[in-house]
């Protein structure tokens, strides 16, 4: 029967070229837009190279510290981490498989002694990152506890930094300069996309290497620094709350012994469908709010081309009443009629929803210098020679596959659902005999 539905559904289509052709793109630009939100999505908290752990993954990066002595100090600070605030409440945690912690910045990188200089993303990380995010490396390796410990001046970088300075990514053993100083490369790893914003850089190197990177601040308790991220690596997601407790602990601890300033992680660690929502280091992210936006927007989205379509159908309905009429009056039941028509409208908005989704890539390729800031509070601008590559697997996957049918699957019961009811509740005489124009 479904395939009886279907093959009448595609004589339909063939028979009113011109009412399927709008009705297809009019579904398409209605769920490309739902598309292009649900690839971000995706993009920003699935597993995805090098970040293949995000599932497990938890993430600090900020802190604020409110005064003991209000009648003192009338005011909060707030900003990113110090080493001291990692090394207290974050490093002697239990429950996490690994923990690590990261300093970013950006300087020149070079050949010695050559004015040729290039602009370059850094980190600045220890051997625990390695571990948490999977690199492929494509000669060399990380840098070893060793190094680290010592604080040598050794680096890993990417295959296009090594052929931009070289010419060539056969660079182990060399030698490059960054901020005027000599450091020794251990290992080359394939290019990180610059979506991905937590491994995305050209350069990695210990964070050891830099001069007092464990400096104690006397201001606000030694806690506000320059720590980007510490990153937590769970062994199941089950542990996330445990691993909060466990951090919540660390701080009442602190606080209990504070004089002058108390410490406050504004609900950090996050897990990655939080942390990618949190831009200011005085406020965390009002996830209800965001969620409610959210659900609004995609509402809104489906809502006003299935109005749109919903009229297209009333109209085809219309002219339909009579062959509804004489189907009636042979015995056909309105469930079935009913069926019938969602099947028909269910192919349509189904080739919709293929166009939809490669329109949806076309609106990725020609924006992807900006699209990335969409729904953000500030936007970020392109450092030199970064690249928004999206791979296959940011694109292809069976989660968007899904959430396509789902959208189709909706936008066919708003748009087909009443024009349907309506005719249907028409008596069999009234179809039968209303005249056209």
């Amino acid at each position: 029967m479904l395939k009886q539905y279907f093959k009448q559904a595609w004589q339909l289509i063939r028979q009113n070229k011109l009412f399927s052709s709008i009705y297809v793109i009019g579904t398409a630009l209605g769920i490309s837009m739902v598309m292009v939100l649900a690839i971000l999505n995706h993009i920003k908290t699935a597993n995805i190279y090098p970040e293949y752990n995000r599932d497990r993954m938890m993430y600090a990066k900020t802190i604020s510290m409110a005064p003991v002595d209000t009648a003192r100090f009338k005011y909060t600070n707030s900003g990113n981490l110090s080493y001291k605030a990692a090394r207290l409440l974050f490093m002697p945690l239990e429950t996490p498989e690994k923990i690590s912690v990261m300093m970013s910045g950006s300087n020149f990188a070079s050949l010695p002694n050559d004015d040729n200089l290039v602009n370059v993303k850094s980190r600045y990380v220890d051997t625990a990152y390695w571990e948490i995010f999977n690199f492929r490396f494509l000669s060399g390796k990380p840098f070893s506890n060793a190094d680290f410990r010592s604080g040598l001046q050794v680096v890993v970088i990417t295959e296009s930094l090594a052929k931009n300075i070289f010419g060539s990514s056969d660079v182990v053993g060399k030698y490059l300069e960054y901020g005027f100083k000599p450091y020794r490369i251990m290992g080359v790893v394939k290019d990180i996309s610059y979506v991905m914003e937590e491994t995305y850089a050209q350069i990695w190197m210990p964070y050891t290497c830099i001069e007092d990177y464990d400096k104690e601040w006397s201001e606000r308790g030694g806690m506000i620094g320059d720590i980007s991220r510490v990153y937590l690596l769970a062994h199941s997601p089950s542990d996330f709350e445990s691993i909060r407790n466990e951090v919540n602990e660390n701080v009442r601890r602190y606080n209990a012994q504070a004089t002058d300033w108390k410490a406050d992680l504004m609900g950090q660690p996050d897990i990655q469908s939080v942390a990618i929502h949190r831009y200011w280091s005085n406020e965390g992210p009002d996830m209800i709010k965001i969620r409610i936006q959210n659900c609004l927007l995609i509402f809104l989205l489906l809502l006003v081309p299935a109005l749109n379509l919903s009229g297209m159908n009333s109209t085809r309905m219309e002219r339909r009443l009579g062959e509804m009429g004489v189907r009636k009056a042979f015995g056909a039941s309105r469930s079935k009629l009913t069926n019938q028509v969602l099947t028909e409208n269910l192919l349509l908005t189904g080739l919709g929803g293929l166009a939809g989704l490669l329109f949806s890539y076309l609106i990725l390729l020609f924006t992807r210098d900006w699209i990335l800031d969409m729904g953000r509070q500030y936007s970020s601008s392109l450092p030199e020679g970064a690249s928004v590559d999206f791979s296959a697997t940011m694109l292809f996957n069976g989660k968007i596959f899904l959430i396509i049918l789902l959208v189709c699957l909706v936008m066919n019961i708003l748009s087909a659902l009443i024009p349907v009811y309506r005719s249907l509740r028409k008596h069999i005489t009234d179809s039968l005999y209303i005249k056209y124009n």
